[in-house]
This record gives C-alpha cells, structure tokens and sequence, in this order.
C-alpha cells in the first residue's frame, strides 16, 4: 500500500458509459440486428432502436466508473477519469476539452443527454470527476431482455477517445490505487502509459479482465505488466480459466518463459498452480477469483486465501463484479487482510444483485460501510 496522506483514495479511469435496460421482443430484437448475445453496435444504430424500447432505465456504467461510485458510498475518497460527449449543438467543434470537477456547472450544460446522466449520477454519489467532451456521444451499453435471454449491445463511441494526454498526473500521484477498467486493454498506448506513471510513483494498479474474451487475447499483456508493475488483477472463474488456456497454448514461446520462469499450470482448469507461481516470493501481483455465490479466492506471495460468501438467487448480476471490487479495495487501502477485503468484497456485491445495472440504496452501503 502507498504510504502518504491520500492512501484511501482511488483514482479510477475507464470507459464512462450509460448501461440502458429495456425489454424487446425477440423477432424485434433481430429486425435490429440483435441477434446475438454480445456483440458491438454502431451508434447510429443504437440511435435508431432507442425510440422504439418504449420505457427504459438508465443509469452510469463502465467498470472502473462503477468501482468508483460504489467505492465513494462506501466511505472512500474517490476519482474518476473519463470521456463522454459533447451536446448536439457543440459538436461542430474540434478536439476533446478536459473539464475538471471544480467546473462541473459547465461540464453538464456541455455534455449529451446521457454524458449529464452519467456525470450526475457520479457526482451525487460523491465522486471527483475529470471528464473530457469529445465530439462522438455518449457511450451506451444496452441491456436487451427478449424473453429468452439478455442481450448486450456495446457502442462505447466517445469512451473510446480517452487518451495520455486526458489522464491528469498531479491528480494520479496522489492516489493509493489506480483502478483500470479491463475494457480498455487493447488501448495499449494508454495502459502503458498510466501503469508507467503509477509505477514511477510506486502506487498498485487494480486491473478488472471484464471478460473472457479479454483474458485470452491480452493473457501475454496482461502478464508482462503483472512482472513489471506492482498489479491487483480481479477476474471471474470463467476469465481465470480462459487466461490459463492461453497460458498454456503459448507456454512453449520464449516471451512468456521470459515472464515467469517457473512451472505453470499443469491443466486448461487448474489455474491455482499457475496463479500460486507468479505471486510466489513477492508482493505483487496479488490476484482475486471471484467465484460468486462461492465466494472468492486471493492469491499472494504464493499462498491462497477464501473466502466464503453466502448464495443468492440474483435479479441481475450487472455490475455486481465490479461492486466486489469497490468493497475488496475500500478494505485494502484500510490495511485489512486479504480475507476480510474479500469477505467485504461479497458483502458489497450482493447489495447490487436485486437491481438493474448499479442503482444501488445509498442507506444499504452506508450501513455496510
């Protein structure tokens, strides 16, 4: 943990985004191009199928946001960095403009429709915010519930310029740890420039995989900077299996022998032994499974710790990782062990699994804190 007077503070950077949950038929829901369970969309096309959801609800998403605003109503000191966009009548206008939160009357008459809805709800929630316009809107992440399934339709458009030049190293050097939102990972120019200003001022970085996909494609990535920076890497049972496949198919390369000299995972599914491996004999990495209704498993210094939660029947699980790591980090910048900062991870996530997308009850957290 960074030893200075800011110690309980995140600094979270990441796709500022506005998660939409709406109900659609499914023969609907293919006349648009929704046909498959998770896919990117066009914002132009989002655009097109917004009116015709009839009722929706809409609240402020994106990974490292959500860890933010969660992490704030539990009590810790809390930033956000991000991009949203401009309103209609600005968008003839060039180039991004960073406004921080002592500006934010000017910030809200600027942004979109949905960059206001994302900035109030960060905002009220206590949260700092450095926001910059760009010119593209508002990212969406549409939640479409046909009947049969859940379908997730992306279009991140403005979080997706986000750049070096937007992340403010003032206010970065103060943190205690910088969350990363995992999306953002094939960013590379901008990962590495972030981790390499948290490296230069010794502060850890919280890294969520977000997704399956993500954890196979950028697994060498992912632990290049594992041995280059002092790294808190959460991920899902499902992400850790997936890292552990692409572990194993690129074991015979030199670069990732290069990574980690020791043996690595003996199976596709047995990632313990591959994680024991890469955090024994130091600090860092420490890594967190999070494993749902069965809790959580921390790896460090080559040792594992569990913690065990108790099942729940969820209403909707949106949003819910990313509470566990709120509660799991508001904990370990606190100074607890890795047991309780999982244990308080759980307790976090589970106020979040009875309600659509992070509309979360300020009281409840409040209290857990």
């Amino acid at each position: 943990m960074k030893e200075n007077e800011n110690e309980n503070e995140l600094l979270c950077i990441g796709n500022a985004l506005v998660d939409v949950f709406a109900r659609l038929d499914e023969s609907a829901a293919c006349h648009y191009g929704l046909d498959s369970a998770i896919q990117h969309i066009e914002m132009e096309k989002l655009k097109e199928i917004l009116p015709v959801l009839g009722e929706y609800t809409a609240v402020s998403g994106g990974g490292a946001a959500n860890v933010a605003k969660i992490a704030s109503l539990l009590g810790t000191k809390t930033r956000f960095t991000g991009a949203i966009g401009r309103a209609g009548e600005l968008g003839a206008h060039n180039g991004g403009n960073t406004v921080p939160a002592s500006t934010a009357s000017a910030s809200t008459a600027s942004a979109d429709k949905f960059g206001r809805l994302f900035e109030k709800e960060l905002s009220d929630a206590g949260v700092d915010l450095r926001l910059s316009l760009k010119n593209s809107p508002t990212g969406i992440c549409l939640y479409l519930d046909t009947g049969n399934e859940t379908r997730r339709a992306a279009s991140p458009s403005a979080a997706l310029e986000l750049c070096e030049a937007d992340i403010n190293e003032a206010e970065l050097k103060e943190a205690g740890v910088i969350v990363i939102d995992g999306y953002m990972l094939g960013r590379k120019k901008l990962i590495s420039h972030i981790l390499r200003l948290a490296g230069k001022y010794g502060i850890p970085s919280a890294l969520d995989l977000g997704s399956s996909f993500i954890a196979g494609e950028y697994a060498g990535e992912i632990l290049e900077y594992a041995r280059l920076y002092p790294l808190i890497l959460f991920m899902n049972e499902e992400e850790a299996v997936a890292l552990c496949k692409a572990v194993n198919a690129a074991a015979s390369s030199y670069g990732l022998f290069r990574i980690f000299s020791k043996t690595i995972a003996s199976t596709n599914e047995d990632y313990s032994s591959l994680f024991s491996s890469l955090t024994s004999g130091k600090a860092f990495p420490v890594i967190v499974v999070k494993l749902g209704p069965k809790g959580a498993l921390c790896f460090s210094g080559g040792e594992i710790y569990r913690a065990e939660t108790t099942a729940v029947f969820p209403a909707e699980t949106t949003g819910a990782g990313d509470a566990f790591c709120a509660g799991f980090l508001s904990a370990w910048l606190k100074g607890r062990p890795l047991v309780d900062c999982a244990a308080f991870g759980n307790k976090t996530a589970r106020l979040v699994l009875d309600v659509e997308g992070t509309q979360v009850d300020r009281e409840a957290f409040s209290k857990l804190a």
